[in-house]
Protein backbone atom coordinates (compact mmCIF):
# COMPACT_ATOMS: atom_id res chain seq x y z
CA UNK A 1 0.00 0.00 0.00
CA UNK A 2 2.94 2.23 0.22
CA UNK A 3 4.37 1.76 -3.25
CA UNK A 4 1.83 4.34 -4.88
CA UNK A 5 2.82 6.62 -2.14
CA UNK A 6 6.60 6.21 -2.21
CA UNK A 7 6.39 6.79 -6.02
CA UNK A 8 4.54 9.93 -5.55
CA UNK A 9 6.65 11.32 -3.31
CA UNK A 10 9.76 10.85 -5.41
CA UNK A 11 8.81 12.15 -8.21
CA UNK A 12 7.79 14.89 -6.31
CA UNK A 13 11.14 15.26 -4.93
CA UNK A 14 12.35 14.86 -8.30
CA UNK A 15 10.54 17.54 -9.83
CA UNK A 16 11.87 19.81 -7.08
CA UNK A 17 15.31 19.36 -7.52
CA UNK A 18 15.52 20.24 -11.20
CA UNK A 19 13.43 23.04 -10.86
CA UNK A 20 15.70 24.10 -7.78
CA UNK A 21 18.71 23.34 -10.32
CA UNK A 22 17.45 25.10 -12.90
CA UNK A 23 17.06 28.42 -10.85
CA UNK A 24 20.59 28.22 -9.49
CA UNK A 25 22.23 28.13 -13.03
CA UNK A 26 19.86 30.77 -14.22
CA UNK A 27 20.80 33.17 -11.42
CA UNK A 28 24.25 32.32 -11.81
CA UNK A 29 23.93 33.05 -15.29
CA UNK A 30 22.29 36.37 -15.21
CA UNK A 31 24.60 37.69 -12.56
CA UNK A 32 27.19 39.87 -14.68
CA UNK A 33 24.19 41.14 -16.43
CA UNK A 34 21.86 42.26 -13.32
CA UNK A 35 25.09 43.94 -11.80
CA UNK A 36 25.77 45.94 -15.17
CA UNK A 37 22.28 47.13 -14.90
CA UNK A 38 21.76 50.89 -15.45
CA UNK A 39 25.65 51.01 -16.33
CA UNK A 40 26.44 53.26 -19.85
CA UNK A 41 29.00 51.13 -22.30
CA UNK A 42 31.09 52.53 -24.37
CA UNK A 43 32.64 50.02 -26.52
CA UNK A 44 35.55 49.60 -28.54
CA UNK A 45 35.82 48.74 -31.84
CA UNK A 46 37.29 45.15 -31.17
CA UNK A 47 34.53 45.00 -28.14
CA UNK A 48 31.48 45.96 -31.01
CA UNK A 49 33.31 43.10 -33.31
CA UNK A 50 33.32 40.74 -30.48
CA UNK A 51 29.52 41.28 -30.37
CA UNK A 52 28.87 41.76 -33.75
CA UNK A 53 30.83 38.38 -34.22
CA UNK A 54 33.42 39.95 -36.49
CA UNK A 55 36.87 40.22 -34.10
CA UNK A 56 38.99 37.92 -35.93
CA UNK A 57 37.82 39.96 -39.28
CA UNK A 58 38.56 43.12 -37.95
CA UNK A 59 41.70 42.11 -36.92
CA UNK A 60 42.79 40.61 -39.83
CA UNK A 61 42.00 43.98 -41.66
CA UNK A 62 43.99 46.16 -39.34
CA UNK A 63 47.33 43.60 -40.00
CA UNK A 64 46.43 44.04 -43.65
CA UNK A 65 46.46 47.87 -43.59
CA UNK A 66 49.63 47.92 -41.90
CA UNK A 67 50.97 45.56 -44.35
CA UNK A 68 51.56 42.69 -42.19
CA UNK A 69 49.60 39.92 -44.41
CA UNK A 70 49.28 39.62 -47.85
CA UNK A 71 46.13 37.82 -49.69
CA UNK A 72 45.90 36.55 -53.12
CA UNK A 73 42.61 36.18 -55.14
CA UNK A 74 43.05 32.14 -54.75
CA UNK A 75 41.75 32.37 -51.38
CA UNK A 76 45.36 31.94 -49.73
CA UNK A 77 46.53 34.84 -46.84
CA UNK A 78 50.36 35.28 -46.23
CA UNK A 79 52.50 36.96 -43.37
CA UNK A 80 54.92 39.59 -44.19
CA UNK A 81 56.76 38.82 -41.39
CA UNK A 82 57.74 36.62 -38.43
CA UNK A 83 58.78 39.12 -35.65
CA UNK A 84 55.85 40.58 -33.87
CA UNK A 85 55.54 43.37 -30.68
CA UNK A 86 55.42 41.08 -27.53
CA UNK A 87 51.88 43.29 -26.92
CA UNK A 88 50.46 41.98 -30.41
CA UNK A 89 49.48 39.00 -28.88
CA UNK A 90 46.47 38.59 -32.00
CA UNK A 91 49.61 39.19 -34.63
CA UNK A 92 51.66 36.38 -32.64
CA UNK A 93 48.61 34.08 -32.76
CA UNK A 94 47.91 34.92 -36.99
CA UNK A 95 51.80 34.16 -37.53
CA UNK A 96 52.21 30.87 -35.51
CA UNK A 97 48.65 29.83 -36.92
CA UNK A 98 50.15 29.89 -40.64
CA UNK A 99 53.00 27.87 -39.73
CA UNK A 100 56.76 27.39 -41.07
CA UNK A 101 55.26 28.70 -44.43
CA UNK A 102 53.37 31.88 -43.05
CA UNK A 103 50.35 30.99 -45.36
CA UNK A 104 47.14 29.30 -45.26
CA UNK A 105 43.79 29.53 -46.43
CA UNK A 106 41.91 32.59 -45.40
CA UNK A 107 38.56 30.75 -44.10
CA UNK A 108 40.53 28.51 -42.08
CA UNK A 109 42.61 31.12 -40.06
CA UNK A 110 39.65 33.07 -39.07
CA UNK A 111 38.20 30.13 -37.60
CA UNK A 112 41.83 28.69 -35.92
CA UNK A 113 42.19 32.28 -34.71
CA UNK A 114 38.78 32.52 -33.50
CA UNK A 115 39.64 29.68 -30.78
CA UNK A 116 42.64 31.30 -29.64
CA UNK A 117 43.55 32.90 -26.83
CA UNK A 118 42.79 36.76 -27.76
CA UNK A 119 39.86 36.54 -28.85
CA UNK A 120 39.05 34.71 -25.45
CA UNK A 121 40.12 37.30 -23.66
CA UNK A 122 38.39 39.88 -25.25
CA UNK A 123 35.16 37.56 -24.62
CA UNK A 124 36.15 37.16 -21.46
CA UNK A 125 36.02 40.97 -20.47
CA UNK A 126 32.73 41.35 -22.12
CA UNK A 127 31.60 38.20 -20.25
CA UNK A 128 32.50 40.06 -16.92
CA UNK A 129 31.04 43.17 -18.25
CA UNK A 130 27.96 41.79 -18.48
CA UNK A 131 27.26 41.84 -22.61
CA UNK A 132 27.79 38.26 -23.15
CA UNK A 133 26.59 34.58 -21.21
CA UNK A 134 29.53 33.00 -19.88
CA UNK A 135 29.74 29.65 -22.11
CA UNK A 136 30.19 27.02 -19.02
CA UNK A 137 27.25 28.93 -17.05
CA UNK A 138 25.20 28.54 -20.57
CA UNK A 139 25.78 24.98 -21.21
CA UNK A 140 24.67 23.99 -17.29
CA UNK A 141 21.34 26.47 -17.61
CA UNK A 142 20.51 24.68 -21.08
CA UNK A 143 21.43 21.04 -19.69
CA UNK A 144 19.61 21.91 -16.33
CA UNK A 145 16.25 23.09 -18.53
CA UNK A 146 16.63 19.97 -20.75
CA UNK A 147 16.82 17.86 -17.77
CA UNK A 148 13.11 19.47 -16.45
CA UNK A 149 11.59 18.10 -19.55
CA UNK A 150 13.25 14.57 -19.06
CA UNK A 151 11.52 15.17 -15.47
CA UNK A 152 8.33 15.93 -16.78
CA UNK A 153 8.48 12.69 -19.29
CA UNK A 154 9.72 10.34 -16.62
CA UNK A 155 6.78 11.98 -14.40
CA UNK A 156 3.83 10.99 -16.90
CA UNK A 157 5.38 7.55 -17.36
CA UNK A 158 5.57 6.49 -13.42
CA UNK A 159 2.14 7.58 -12.96
CA UNK A 160 0.67 5.43 -15.55
CA UNK A 161 2.87 2.95 -14.08
CA UNK A 162 1.43 3.54 -10.62
CA UNK A 163 -2.06 4.29 -11.26
CA UNK A 164 -2.04 0.29 -13.32
CA UNK A 165 -0.41 -1.17 -10.11
CA UNK A 166 -2.97 0.61 -7.54
CA UNK A 167 -5.81 -1.23 -10.17
CA UNK A 168 -4.12 -4.48 -10.63
CA UNK A 169 -3.39 -4.55 -6.62
CA UNK A 170 -6.94 -2.78 -6.04
CA UNK A 171 -5.56 -0.25 -3.72
CA UNK A 172 -6.97 3.36 -4.06
CA UNK A 173 -6.22 4.74 -7.63
CA UNK A 174 -7.72 8.20 -6.92
CA UNK A 175 -4.29 8.73 -5.77
CA UNK A 176 -2.10 7.99 -8.30
CA UNK A 177 -5.30 9.10 -10.96
CA UNK A 178 -4.52 12.95 -9.29
CA UNK A 179 -1.45 13.18 -8.04
CA UNK A 180 0.87 12.69 -10.60
CA UNK A 181 -1.17 14.74 -13.19
CA UNK A 182 -0.94 17.41 -10.98
CA UNK A 183 3.27 17.09 -10.76
CA UNK A 184 3.28 16.48 -14.33
CA UNK A 185 1.24 20.05 -15.10
CA UNK A 186 3.60 21.47 -12.19
CA UNK A 187 6.52 20.11 -14.13
CA UNK A 188 5.58 21.44 -17.66
CA UNK A 189 4.89 24.79 -16.33
CA UNK A 190 8.39 25.18 -14.86
CA UNK A 191 9.56 24.39 -18.30
CA UNK A 192 7.14 26.58 -19.61
CA UNK A 193 8.24 29.79 -17.32
CA UNK A 194 11.74 28.68 -18.16
CA UNK A 195 11.36 29.37 -22.07
CA UNK A 196 9.29 32.42 -21.83
CA UNK A 197 11.75 34.08 -19.43
CA UNK A 198 14.81 32.57 -20.01
CA UNK A 199 17.63 33.46 -22.54
CA UNK A 200 20.18 31.18 -23.95
CA UNK A 201 21.18 33.64 -26.66
CA UNK A 202 25.19 34.16 -26.66
CA UNK A 203 24.55 37.80 -26.05
CA UNK A 204 22.73 38.84 -22.64
CA UNK A 205 20.14 41.13 -22.96
CA UNK A 206 22.00 44.21 -22.02
CA UNK A 207 24.87 42.59 -24.78
CA UNK A 208 22.18 43.11 -27.71
CA UNK A 209 21.31 46.47 -26.85
CA UNK A 210 24.54 48.01 -26.89
CA UNK A 211 25.43 46.10 -30.25
CA UNK A 212 21.89 47.43 -31.41
CA UNK A 213 22.92 50.80 -30.27
CA UNK A 214 26.51 50.67 -31.96
CA UNK A 215 24.69 49.65 -35.26
CA UNK A 216 22.30 52.55 -35.08
CA UNK A 217 25.20 55.23 -34.07
CA UNK A 218 27.25 54.01 -37.12
CA UNK A 219 24.26 54.13 -39.70
CA UNK A 220 23.43 57.50 -38.46
CA UNK A 221 27.03 58.63 -38.94
CA UNK A 222 28.08 56.95 -42.05
CA UNK A 223 25.43 55.19 -43.72
CA UNK A 224 24.96 51.31 -44.50
CA UNK A 225 27.82 49.27 -43.55
CA UNK A 226 27.90 46.86 -46.54
CA UNK A 227 30.14 48.31 -49.34
CA UNK A 228 31.46 51.11 -47.57
CA UNK A 229 34.85 52.75 -48.85
CA UNK A 230 35.61 55.11 -45.64
CA UNK A 231 35.67 54.18 -42.34
CA UNK A 232 35.77 50.41 -43.06
CA UNK A 233 36.96 49.12 -40.05
CA UNK A 234 33.39 49.81 -38.07
CA UNK A 235 32.12 48.44 -40.90
CA UNK A 236 33.88 45.07 -40.80
CA UNK A 237 33.49 45.33 -37.04
CA UNK A 238 29.51 45.12 -37.44
CA UNK A 239 29.10 42.91 -40.75
CA UNK A 240 32.62 41.27 -41.15
CA UNK A 241 34.60 41.16 -44.36
CA UNK A 242 31.46 41.49 -46.75
CA UNK A 243 31.37 45.18 -46.16
CA UNK A 244 34.53 45.98 -47.65
CA UNK A 245 34.22 46.81 -51.69
CA UNK A 246 33.56 43.80 -54.12
CA UNK A 247 36.84 45.07 -55.59
CA UNK A 248 38.72 45.01 -52.50
CA UNK A 249 41.39 42.33 -51.67
CA UNK A 250 40.46 40.68 -48.79
CA UNK A 251 37.04 40.39 -49.76
CA UNK A 252 38.29 38.66 -53.50
CA UNK A 253 40.53 36.49 -51.01
CA UNK A 254 37.21 35.88 -48.75
CA UNK A 255 35.06 34.77 -51.96
CA UNK A 256 37.84 32.69 -53.59
CA UNK A 257 38.54 30.80 -50.09
CA UNK A 258 34.23 30.65 -49.64
CA UNK A 259 34.44 29.26 -53.62
CA UNK A 260 37.25 26.67 -52.42
CA UNK A 261 35.61 25.34 -49.61
CA UNK A 262 32.40 25.18 -51.34
CA UNK A 263 34.15 23.48 -54.56
CA UNK A 264 35.99 20.80 -51.71
CA UNK A 265 32.87 19.76 -50.40
CA UNK A 266 31.37 18.91 -53.20
CA UNK A 267 34.56 16.92 -54.19
CA UNK A 268 34.07 12.82 -53.52
CA UNK A 269 35.85 11.48 -51.01
CA UNK A 270 39.28 10.25 -52.47
CA UNK A 271 40.50 12.93 -54.58
CA UNK A 272 43.24 15.36 -53.39
CA UNK A 273 43.51 18.85 -54.02
CA UNK A 274 46.67 21.22 -54.82
CA UNK A 275 45.05 23.69 -54.32
CA UNK A 276 46.01 26.74 -51.44
CA UNK A 277 48.37 25.84 -48.96
CA UNK A 278 47.36 25.22 -45.15
CA UNK A 279 48.88 25.00 -41.69
CA UNK A 280 47.88 24.93 -38.31
CA UNK A 281 45.04 22.34 -37.37
CA UNK A 282 42.74 20.96 -39.29
CA UNK A 283 38.94 22.31 -38.94
CA UNK A 284 36.69 20.11 -36.60
CA UNK A 285 38.02 20.90 -32.84
CA UNK A 286 35.14 21.48 -30.51
CA UNK A 287 35.40 25.07 -29.42
CA UNK A 288 33.84 27.31 -27.36
CA UNK A 289 31.31 29.42 -28.76
CA UNK A 290 33.43 32.70 -30.16
CA UNK A 291 32.97 36.47 -31.40
CA UNK A 292 32.70 34.37 -34.47
CA UNK A 293 33.48 34.97 -38.16
CA UNK A 294 31.55 35.23 -41.62
CA UNK A 295 34.32 33.46 -43.65
CA UNK A 296 32.19 29.73 -43.75
CA UNK A 297 30.94 27.72 -40.89
CA UNK A 298 32.52 27.98 -37.82
CA UNK A 299 33.75 24.59 -36.13
CA UNK A 300 33.65 25.54 -33.12
CA UNK A 301 30.14 25.88 -31.08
Amino acid sequence: MWVVPGLLVGTAAAVAATWLNAGVWLSKLYRAERRARGREFDPSPEEVACLAGHLVELRLLKMYDAGRIVVSRQGDVTATTTSTGPEDYFEAAAVGRLGPTRTGDLRMLTTWLDDDAPPHAVRRRLVAAGLLHDRKLLDRASLAEESMAVVSFAVAAVGVAAFVYALVRHENWLLPLLGFPALFAVARLAITLVDLYGDFSWHTGLGSRVLSEARSADRREHGPAVDRREHAPMAVALAGLSALPAEHDLRICLEASRARARARAKRPAGRSHSGGSYSGRSCGGNGPIGCGTSCGSSCGS
